[in-house]
């Protein structure tokens, strides 16, 4: 296999995305580098803290977009509501800062998070939390120990109540940012970004956030097709795969993010197939090929391969087998013409893909024997 294949260096700018970042974070000025964007409530304006370029924006749109980044970022699924906080210091926020019903929808968020996570110390501290709730106020017990009983027991439902519980407070958070007309379209932005969430977790290795992420997904007020995407999407991810009863079990799952990644990839271009979707098909096995040549990722952004003619052209010249692009040329020349002929070539495509894969290494591992070989 000839490794000369050009591909834009982003190794400098990988740090940016060691957390999760959105597009609407990033200036749009700054020859792609996706700099970080200040956000000023009080001028309404964003600044890039690279070039000084600055937006501002009318009162309407500056709180939509400032209400869509509170609701991803505050209720980032995967993520506790009473993050690196004390036992001393959650029961503060329950005496100064919540009402009754937000703080124990909180525990029970945190508490059954801690449970997805196998985290012990979490849930002890949340019970502890509840203990000085009970003592220092003069409440009942006996409602709090029924509440952990049925965060304990061994039914799988009780992790639904994770997703429920971000999606209400994202929800209320959206509600009150725009009207009654644009709720939609500022829910379907919402679900975007949880989408870009899950990318990531997924980059990470985060199976417990993944599922979550997913789940909220399927709560969005949107369309009921573009839920059936998603949910067809994440449906084929082998991250997913029996999550609900690994989480009763305790048992532990080992995923490997490269090859799970590349066989989600092929799921997916199989879905695809039958349901007579060439385009998408090629692109799924195209992004499966990427992957195992190590030129393409599902995060950070900058390592997205691109799935246009000439980068498709020089990603199959890697091969010594002239049908890989010809096949790729037919089906998508042919997808909105002839959808029959074009999901005969789009089959072919992705059979072919399945056939190069297992010889594959990648390109970085090419290189380095080609190197050792020289020296």
């Amino acid at each position: 296999m000839s490794t000369n294949f050009e591909q834009k260096d982003t190794t400098s700018e990988e740090w940016t995305y060691n957390l999760w970042t959105d597009h609407s974070d990033w200036c749009t000025k700054c020859k792609n580098k996706n700099n970080k964007l200040t956000f000023n409530d009080q001028t309404k304006t964003t600044t890039c803290t690279q070039c000084n370029h600055t937006q501002t924006y009318a009162e309407k749109d500056w709180k939509i977009l400032q209400a869509k980044r509170y609701a991803i970022y505050q209720y980032t699924p995967g993520k506790y509501f009473f993050s690196n906080q004390t036992t001393e210091e959650i029961f503060q926020k329950y005496l100064r800062e919540h009402n009754h019903n937000d703080w124990s929808s909180w525990i029970i968020h945190d508490y059954v998070l801690a449970r997805m996570r196998d985290d012990k110390p979490v849930q002890d501290k949340l019970r502890d939390a509840a203990k000085l709730i009970v003592e220092k106020m003069n409440y009942d017990a006996k409602p709090w120990q029924t509440l952990f009983e049925k965060m304990d027991a061994q039914d799988s439902e009780i992790f639904l109540q994770v997703p429920q519980i971000i999606y209400e407070y994202a929800e209320k958070h959206l509600h009150k940012a725009t009207t009654k007309e644009n709720l939609t379209d500022t829910i379907q932005g919402y679900l975007s970004k949880l989408s870009s969430i899950y990318c990531y977790h997924r980059w990470k290795g985060d199976r417990v956030a993944c599922w979550i992420t997913s789940e909220t997904i399927k709560l969005c007020g949107v369309e009921s097709y573009t839920i059936e995407f998603y949910t067809e999407l994440f449906a084929c991810d082998p991250m997913l795969e029996n999550f609900q009863n690994d989480a009763l079990t305790g048992k532990k799952h080992e995923i490997n993010i490269s090859g799970s990644y590349i066989q989600w990839q092929l799921r997916l271009s199989d879905t695809y197939l039958k349901q007579s979707s060439a385009l998408v098909a090629v692109q799924t096995a195209y992004e499966a090929l990427g992957a195992k040549l190590g030129i393409h990722a599902l995060w950070p952004p900058t390592k997205v391969l691109s799935f246009d003619i000439h980068t498709v052209k020089k990603v199959t010249q890697l091969f010594d087998d002239s049908e890989l692009f010809r096949f790729y040329d037919l089906a998508t020349d042919l997808n909105t013409i002839d959808p029959a002929k074009a999901c005969y070539y789009a089959k072919l495509f992705s059979k072919k893909v399945k056939e190069i894969l297992p010889g594959v290494t990648s390109i970085e591992q090419e290189q380095a024997k080609q190197m050792a070989y020289v020296t």
